[in-house]
């Protein structure tokens, strides 16, 4: 029997600050929409954990609250999370906005 071994994290500088946000999205994989929640957040990227694995290097559509889909590519995977970074970072009052209307 083989263990999985995880994709070592990214140990470099953030490019912008990550916030603690739980909410629950959709994502898309291909054709496949399945959903997922989102355990932090920043400008350039998210943390998503969801209930398949995702590669290292897949691009995925993610449904945002209040936006349309945004492309990301998966960057690191440990298990069922995922570290997604946005092909276009969101605008600072977009994820201003995000974060305030779900933080507890």
């Amino acid at each position: 029997m083989s263990a999985e071994m995880p994709e070592q994290r990214p140990q470099q500088e953030r490019q912008s600050e990550r916030r603690p946000l739980m909410v629950r999205v959709q994502y898309r994989r291909t054709i496949v929409r399945l959903a997922a929640q989102i355990l932090d957040l920043s400008c350039h990227g998210l943390r998503l954990a969801g209930m398949e694995r995702l590669r290292v290097g897949e691009c995925v559509w993610i449904t945002l609250p209040g936006l349309p889909p945004r492309q990301a590519k998966v960057v690191w995977t440990d298990r069922f999370e995922a570290g997604c970074a946005f092909i276009e970072p969101l605008h600072e009052a977009v994820f201003d906005a995000i974060v305030a209307g779900h933080m507890h």
